[in-house]
C-alpha cells in the first residue's frame, strides 16, 4: 500500500506519450486510444476496469482481463474488485459523519474515547491526516505474527512499539495503523460494527449495492468477486489471493486502513454522492479537502509525490483546473485509484485485481484529458 501511495501521481517524472492521443477528436476517443495504450503494452499486465464520469454521467468505461484464471472468467463491469488503501476514504468520512453529528471533536486527543491508546497527545485530525507520528505497520509488524490478527491488536502492539516515528502534528508519516486505530474509534461511538456502520451509513445511501467489507472473519459468497494475481511484469499470472494465505499479515485481517470490496459503478455512486452532499454535508467536506499545515507553515505533503495531505484525501499541487482529490490502493494482487475534480465534478475510476502500475498511466492520464492537458506515460510500469 505505502509503496504504491508514496509514487502515485509523479507527473513531473513522465515522458510524453504518442502523439496519436493528443490529436483525438473528442474526449471518449482520446480515453479509448490512452486505454488501447495501456493494455497493449506487456510490461504493464493490465487487468482490470476504468470508468471516467463526468457528473453522474459515465462518458467512458472499459474492462480487460480475468476475474477467475481457472475458469476463464473475465472481468466485466460489474466485477467487483478489493481496493485495498482506497478504503481508506471510507474510514475517514465514517469519522467526518460522526464529527457532524458533534459525537466527536476532531482536534481532541484520541485518548479522549480509546483510554488504552498510549500516546495521549495525538489528536483525531492528526491520524486522518497522516501527521500523528504512528508507526505504518511494517514498522511494528517486522515479522510476519504468529496468528490471524485483527483490530483489537493495535493498541497492546503500540503499547509495546514504545516511542513514535515523529512528534504529533509535525511531519507527514504514512500510517495505516492509524486507520485501524480510526475504525476502533467509529466503533466505540456508533456501539456498530465497522462493516455494518459503513453499510447504513455511507453504502446504503449512496446506493453502493455490491459494495462490502471483507475480512476472514466476514464470509461474503461473491460469484463476481475477482481473485487477486501478482504481476511481476510480462508472463502469466500468479494466484495470489493473499485473503486466503496470508492471515498473519494485517494489512489482509485489520479494517479501516483496506478491506474494502467494491465495483467500478459504485464507486461512482460513491462519488456522487458526495458531490451532492447525500453522505456528508459541503461543510465537512469543505474541511476535508482542506490542506493541512505543520508547524513550520507548511503544507503536509507526500514524498516523492506533487500532492498535498488533507482528511483522508491526497490533493493535486496543481489547482490550473480545479481542485483535484485522490486516493489510492495498493496491496499483493490490487491496486486502486479514484480522482475527482471537485470543480468540474469529474470522476476517475481505476480497479485492478493485479499488483501493477498501469492504473496511474490511465487514472492520471484520464484526468489530464478531462482538464485538456497532454497526455503523459509512467514508466516503467513497475
Amino acid at each position: 500500500m505505502k509503496r504504491l501511495f508514496r509514487i502515485c501521481l509523479r507527473v513531473s517524472a513522465c515522458i510524453l506519450l504518442s502523439s496519436t492521443l493528443l490529436n483525438a477528436q473528442n474526449t471518449p476517443a482520446q480515453l479509448d486510444k490512452l486505454f488501447l495504450a495501456v493494455t497493449s503494452d506487456p510490461g504493464y499486465h493490465f487487468n482490470g476496469v476504468v470508468l471516467v464520469a463526468d457528473g453522474n454521467k459515465i462518458i467512458y468505461q472499459n474492462a480487460t482481463g480475468y476475474a477467475d484464471l481457472s475458469d476463464q472468467q473475465k472481468i466485466t463491469l460489474q466485477t467487483r474488485f478489493q481496493l485495498a488503501s482506497l478504503s481508506k476514504v471510507f474510514t475517514a468520512i465514517a469519522v467526518m459523519q460522526l464529527a457532524e453529528k458533534g459525537r466527536i471533536q476532531l482536534d481532541d486527543p484520541l485518548v479522549k474515547y480509546l483510554p488504552a491508546f498510549p500516546y495521549p497527545d495525538i489528536t483525531i485530525r492528526q491520524i486522518l491526516s497522516h501527521t500523528s507520528g504512528l508507526p505504518d505497520f511494517n514498522e511494528v509488524y517486522r515479522e510476519k505474527s504468529k496468528r490471524a490478527l485483527n483490530n483489537s491488536d493495535i493498541i497492546p502492539a503500540l503499547i509495546q512499539f514504545g516511542p513514535l516515528v515523529t512528534k504529533p502534528g509535525a511531519e507527514w508519516h504514512y500510517s495505516s495503523m492509524g486507520y485501524a486505530l480510526l475504525a476502533n474509534l467509529v466503533e466505540k461511538i456508533s456501539g456498530q460494527s465497522f462493516p455494518d456502520y459503513l453499510q447504513e451509513n455511507i453504502c446504503k445511501p449512496a446506493g453502493m449495492l455490491h459494495s462490502y467489507v471483507l475480512s476472514p472473519y466476514i464470509h461474503h459468497p461473491d460469484s463476481l468477486r475477482a481473485i487477486n494475481y501478482v504481476s511481476n511484469g510480462p508472463g502469466p499470472l500468479a494466484a495470489s489471493d493473499s485473503l486466503r494465505t496470508i492471515l498473519e499479515s494485517p494489512w489482509q485481517t485489520v479494517f479501516g486502513p483496506g478491506l474494502m470490496v467494491s465495483s467500478g459503478s459504485d464507486i461512482l455512486l460513491f462519488s456522487d454522492a458526495l458531490f451532492t452532499n447525500k453522505i456528508l454535508s459541503a461543510t465537512s467536506q469543505e474541511e476535508m479537502y482542506t490542506v493541512v499545515k505543520l508547524p513550520d507553515g507548511n503544507n503536509a505533503k507526500l514524498e516523492h509525490a506533487p500532492i498535498y495531505q488533507a482528511i483522508g484525501w491526497g490533493v493535486d499541487i496543481d489547482h490550473s483546473c480545479g481542485q483535484i482529490v485522490s486516493h489510492d490502493g495498493g496491496s499483493p494482487g490490487m491496486t486502486t485509484i479514484l480522482l475527482r475534480n471537485l470543480k468540474s465534478k469529474q470522476t476517475v475510476i481505476v480497479l485492478q485485481n493485479t499488483d501493477n502500475m498501469g492504473i496511474l498511466s490511465f487514472g492520471v492520464n484520464a484526468m489530464n484529458i478531462l482538464c485538456g492537458k497532454p497526455v503523459r506515460q509512467f514508466g516503467p510500469p513497475h
